[in-house]
């Protein structure tokens, strides 16, 4: 019963997301939705998910970081790149194109998989050295590698360099903003709830204390630090795949982190 409950429930959750996608994309019937106040929408929904997967490592850790920006770029290039240089050949997997519903539903399943994967490697590149550091020291780490990342892209010519990525496809839309959102809400709730979650919680209270009742504080702080990325890669990946809007350089730096 417990099962089917939460089939229920995800069942009515796909077709809510759904049938508010067509009233935004499309309208209905006399109505249509202004495309500014549809914009804002999208952007609210991707800001979810930044704010609430930063929160797991400031407010949940209580790691004080601000490089969310740098994971956000990473998984935004990558699933962005991606979707514009296999995107086609791999809706042909399908026997479908980037204009059919279900070829640009491999190809943004394909490319948040990606992000989430490439933000993932970096969380996990970063976290592993610098989360031995603790307050301002892991601050600064963190700032630091989210402008290297900006500096690196700035100088790839394959993704567009300083001008942004204008070649990205926008096949981002609401259903898949706001379903990626409640699934980051959910996530991490269940993380809180969790062993994991507790465990994060007595680090956030002394770490010390935590480390001498035998927490692995170093491996749970690595952890969160790795989904943290992962969910900030697949809102870059959203951002960077809406409404034709270029991903770039100057957007994603220390300021975009303390936006979020």
């Amino acid at each position: 019963m417990r099962w089917s409950r939460k089939a229920i429930a995800l069942g009515a959750t796909i077709a809510l997301l759904l049938a508010l996608n067509q009233l935004v994309e499309h309208g209905l019937g006399a109505f249509q939705v202004n495309p500014y106040y549809a914009r804002i929408l999208n952007l609210v929904g991707i800001n979810i998910t930044l704010a609430v997967s930063l929160n797991l490592i400031n407010g949940l850790a209580g790691q004080f970081s601000i490089g969310h920006a740098g994971f956000m770029a990473v998984g935004g290039y990558a699933a962005t790149y991606l979707t514009v240089y296999h995107g086609r050949e791999i809706a042909g997997l399908v026997g479908s194109t980037l204009d059919a519903d279900i070829g640009r539903t491999i190809v943004m399943i394909a490319s948040l998989a990606i992000g989430a994967i490439a933000a993932a490697l970096a969380g996990l590149l970063v976290g592993i050295p610098s989360l031995r550091l603790k307050g301002d020291y892991l601050a600064i780490v963190t700032l630091g590698f989210s402008e290297i990342i900006r500096v690196l892209i700035l100088n790839i010519p394959a993704v567009g360099g300083a001008t942004g990525f204008t070649d990205a496809v926008p096949i981002t839309n609401f259903f898949w903003i706001f379903a990626v959102a409640i699934f980051t809400i959910v996530l991490v709730r269940n993380i809180s709830t969790s062993t994991f979650g507790r465990a994060l919680a007595a680090i956030r209270g002394d770490e010390i204390a935590a480390e001498a009742m035998g927490v692995r504080t170093t491996r749970y702080k690595v952890m969160a630090f790795v989904v943290s990325a992962a969910c900030a890669g697949v809102a870059g990946g959203l951002s960077g795949q809406l409404f034709a809007n270029p991903l770039n350089p100057q957007n994603l730096n220390f300021v975009k982190s303390i936006e979020v």
